[in-house]
């Protein structure tokens, strides 16, 4: 299971265009791919329809 703070450090890495880290495990590099899709599908959509600055984020949960 990958914690709520991970996922957002995962989700600006996909957004930024930035290369995931070597030692990521199995469900962090699907989750990254998946986020690259999402954003790549989010940017195209916010274009058709004259959205100019889109935002793609996880919504907050708390660690226990």
């Amino acid at each position: 299971m990958i914690t709520n703070k991970r996922s957002q450090e995962l989700l600006m890495l996909a957004t930024t265009g930035k290369p995931l880290n070597e030692d990521a495990t199995e469900e962090e590099k699907r989750f990254y791919i998946e986020c690259k899709h999402d954003y790549k599908v989010m940017k195209g959509t916010a274009n058709k329809y004259g959205i100019k600055n889109p935002i793609l984020e996880i919504p907050m949960e708390v660690d226990l």
